[in-house]
């Protein structure tokens, strides 16, 4: 029998199985690339290195035979003998790395004919001091020679030349391959997601909806009612036991008073049946009833626990402030929150439901608490979590790989470049920017998530914050044509926040209004106190975002776009900034309209 955590276990596991693999495929395609921009620097820069050492030696040979003619003999003679040695140090350093076509034979050509040019240079030595004859066999016999040894050492430049921007257009091609893989990849993931949780999601709630419907009927006196059990999942399982209450029912209608009792015991016995801890409170907070799990999970029987309140078994005094609050809420009849409690030395995480319990007249008598046991939902959680921690982590060494060469490339370490080759690098360099912002927010969302993140909270001046983290971005904003200012009230009261993480949204928010601001605009940061909680606002003039898509850009990995113009990106930021604010026990929202600006506002409480 699957249960139907099983099932949703099951869909879980099927979208981080598509994750994966759209994570393999990206780190063994940016290795490819990596290894072709590393074979790129390495093979035939080198080469080129060698082959513009052995010009050079040539060239300083050629000038000691001009100046040995015009009368520097023994000095010359020795020079012209060092640079031999020179030449052949580079010379087989060039013959023991030929891979290219028609580069071998270049390259036994240019030992046979510098062979010749030494033996030419040798032969000049019988003319003594008779400069015209030495000019003359300059001219006929050794000049010639070096020409066509010059000549070959630049076709072989040229033959690595040619290579190298064939590498380069090859890498540049499998780049381009590889970003339509990972796209295809990811278009057919999200595709494949959409549907694999729209089929289950209506399967999952396609009884349910079977059920509300069947149950408003019975409310409204059709108590002969019966739903198709389709599964034998917890789904299913509730459906059965609304099957037996409908069929109760109808005999309640029918019975003495006898049979009502007995029907009662059953109900009694179909609640303390159910797997989950469950018991139920009168408006005074005190039990006076507790199924089988509350018993075994929280060590207790029920004749202990009847009449004592619920925090003398239950010692978690969030639980009651959660009660409390959902019982002086006259529109909320059912509620739910996630609690994590500690039984037997043991971690446990619970979907507490609260449901009220009312007479016709809609007077409170009582409340219903279940705790909904959703700790291995949580594993998986934690999974998914350490999934993208760790996805990240990898990610960051080939992408600093990437940066590391673009870096020598830009210094010009490696070779001068051309004005379209720096207009590349740049865009690699940008492009590698974007990817270290998106890896490190991705990294700060997996922190907020884990349940070891902690908070440093002390009382922090609003004000100097925000000086702080304005500061950075003068220059940027100076650089777009961007007025960048602050107000902060006076006599602001301190707030009890983890300075840091403030800081971080602060940035995070100055920074995207800067992103979709342009030459002209404003984008103001204000502080000040409105109905007993401190306001901060990060105001532009920007290019906005539509009003009805104000709410999802605080979702995890939402992107709003309208026909002309990308408004805010797919990036965790504003997801986490929500977060960490929320955890300050405040809110953030977004006011905006397309074409006018944007105000992202956020409380703290004082």
């Amino acid at each position: 029998m699957k249960l139907l955590k099983q099932k949703i276990s099951l869909v879980y596991f099927s979208l981080i199985i598509m994750l994966a693999i759209v994570g393999i495929v990206s780190v063994i395609n940016l290795y490819g690339l990596t290894k072709s921009i590393d074979g790129l620097i390495t093979d035939n820069y080198e080469r080129l290195k060698m082959v513009s050492n052995m010009i050079s030696t040539l060239e300083r040979q050629d000038s000691a035979i001009l100046t040995y003619i015009s009368g520097d003999y023994d000095t010359r003679i020795k020079t012209f003998n060092n640079n031999v040695d020179e030449f052949f140090k580079w010379y087989y350093k060039e013959f023991n790395n030929v891979t290219e076509n028609g580069e071998k034979e270049l390259v036994q050509s240019i030992k046979k004919d510098y062979l010749k040019y030494i033996d030419s240079f040798s032969n000049l030595s019988q003319y003594g001091n008779d400069k015209v004859k030495l000019t003359e066999k300059y001219t006929y016999d050794v000049k010639p020679l070096f020409l066509k040894l010059k000549k070959d050492l630049q076709s072989i430049w040229n033959v690595n030349e040619t290579a190298m921007f064939q590498s380069k257009s090859l890498a540049t091609n499998n780049s381009k391959t590889s970003m339509y893989v990972i796209l295809v990849l990811s278009i057919f993931c999200v595709v494949g997601g959409f549907f694999i949780s729209r089929f289950f999601a209506n399967k999952f709630t396609r009884p349910l909806e079977q059920l509300i419907k069947l149950m408003k009927e019975v409310k409204n006196g059709n108590i002969n009612k019966q739903i198709d059990i389709e599964s034998n999942d917890e789904i299913g399982q509730l459906s059965m036991e609304f099957n037996r209450i409908t069929e109760r029912l109808a005999l309640f209608e029918e019975s003495t008073l006898g049979e009502v009792i007995t029907e009662k015991n059953r109900s009694l016995a179909i609640v303390k049946s159910i797997s989950d801890p469950l018991m139920v409170l009168d408006k005074d907070y005190r039990i006076v009833l507790i199924n089988k799990a509350f018993e075994s999970f929280f060590n207790t029987k029920e004749h202990v626990a009847f009449k004592k309140h619920f925090l003398e078994i239950v010692r978690e005094g969030k639980l009651y402030d959660y009660i409390s609050l959902v019982l002086s809420k006259s529109n909320d009849y059912h509620t739910e929150n996630i609690f994590y409690i500690n039984s037997n030395e043991s971690k446990y995480y619970f979907n507490v439901v609260v449901t009220k319990i009312e007479d016709t007249s809609s007077n409170l008598n009582g409340v219903v608490v279940l705790f909904q046991n959703i700790t291995e939902l949580k594993g998986l959680e934690k999974m998914k979590t350490n999934f993208i921690s760790t996805i990240s982590h990898e990610f960051k060494t080939p992408l600093t790989s990437i940066m590391m060469g673009s870096s020598l490339l830009k210094d010009k370490t490696l070779g001068n470049l051309n004005t379209d080759q720096e207009n590349t690098l740049l865009s690699i360099e940008e492009e590698c920017q974007k990817l270290t912002s998106l890896i490190n927010n991705l990294l700060n969302l997996s922190k907020l998530e884990s349940t070891d993140f902690a908070y440093d909270m002390k009382l922090t001046s609003l004000a100097s914050i925000i000086e702080h983290c304005i500061k950075p971005f003068y220059i940027q904003a100076e650089n777009k044509g961007v007025n960048l200012y602050y107000l902060v009230g006076e006599n602001l009261p301190k707030v009890n926040i983890d300075k840091e993480k403030i800081i971080w949204v602060l940035n995070n928010l100055i920074g995207n209004a800067l992103k979709y601001t342009n030459a002209g605009d404003e984008i103001l940061v204000q502080a000040y106190m409105y109905k007993n909680k401190m306001h901060v606002s990060v105001k532009d003039t920007g290019i906005g975002i539509p009003s009805e898509y104000t709410k999802n850009i605080f979702q995890q990995f939402v992107q709003v776009e309208n026909s002309e113009i990308e408004v805010r990106g797919a990036d965790p930021g504003l997801s986490i900034a929500k977060n960490i604010v929320e955890d300050h026990g405040g809110e953030i929202w977004c006011e905006s309209e397309l074409d006018i600006g944007s105000n992202f506002i956020f409380t703290l409480p004082v």
